[in-house]
């Protein structure tokens, strides 16, 4: 819900979640996304939520729809997609 601009479109993004089940870290993916904040914290300024995320994306070998493509391609390659032009 990061993004919400106010309690009305925090509500609107939780009940659209809601109707999906979470996907869970594995110790192996927080293992990956530790190694991918080594190899890209200094050089591609990327953070851990990042890296947390890219590694469920490639656990579970799903595309990841963002428009953070500058940060997700060096993670997860082409898993990274932007959803629209």
């Amino acid at each position: 819900m990061e993004g919400a601009t106010g309690k009305t479109d925090q509500v609107r993004c939780k009940s659209i979640l809601d109707q999906f089940e979470p996907p869970y870290l594995t110790v192996s993916s927080q293992q990956w996304a530790m190694t991918l904040l080594e190899r890209f914290q200094f050089s591609h300024h990327i953070g851990m939520n990042d890296c947390l995320i890219a590694a469920i994306a490639q656990h579970l070998q799903l595309p990841l729809y963002t428009h953070n493509l500058k940060d997700m391609t060096p993670l997860i390659g082409a898993l990274a997609v932007k959803p629209y032009t």
